[in-house]
């Protein structure tokens, strides 16, 4: 790929900008650089083409109504409900994570002041634990990599289902409306 210069050159000579000297010393750059020149050619063929293809006016209203359309969507209320859902499950999941680890950990600290044998111990397991996990974590992509090179179409497969889970929640916070009450 050209540098920063040559890549200017070269679009500056695609849209006629170019002073006979930059140009020169455009061609020059080419003459000396044969990847450059290559790219060039190649910017050059789809610039023609472009040039080339037919173009359609688009109708008038069009950006309006785009416009509109998203305004309407972003003052969507079930938009917000449903935002306010994601984020009231994820702190959810967060909490009911961290509050049980925060209390054993406070709990080890203080039973740990008190024994050093104890605390000796705290740190063997807990170095026991994250050994272990970083084995199993290792092992779980180890498993996908030689899965998803058996089967390389699996991770689109996967990818997939993100919208279908979306659409499910969708669903799923429409059969429950919140009630008009509470506002």
């Amino acid at each position: 790929m050209a540098n920063p210069k040559g890549e200017r050159l070269m679009q500056e000579a695609l849209d006629d900008q170019l002073s006979p000297e930059a140009l020169q010393e455009l061609y020059a750059r080419l003459d000396d650089d044969p990847v450059e020149a290559d790219e060039f050619s190649r910017l050059r063929t789809v610039d023609r083409l472009l040039r080339a293809a037919p173009h359609e006016r688009a109708p008038e209203r069009l950006a309006v109504r785009i416009m509109a359309r998203l305004a309407q969507e972003l003052q969507n209320p079930k938009l917000d409900r449903l935002s306010s859902l994601a984020f009231a499950i994820g702190l959810t999941i967060v909490a009911l994570v961290l509050v049980p680890l925060l209390v054993t950990f406070g709990y080890l600290l203080v039973t740990a002041l008190g024994s050093a044998s104890f605390f000796n111990s705290v740190l063997q397991a807990i170095s026991a634990a994250v050994a272990a996990s970083a084995a199993f974590l290792g092992l779980l992509v180890e498993s996908a990599q030689s899965l998803f090179s058996s089967a390389p179409i699996l991770p689109v497969g996967l990818l997939a289902l993100i919208p279908v889970g979306l659409l499910w929640l969708r669903r799923l916070s429409r059969q429950n409306p919140p009630d008009d009450k509470d506002k």
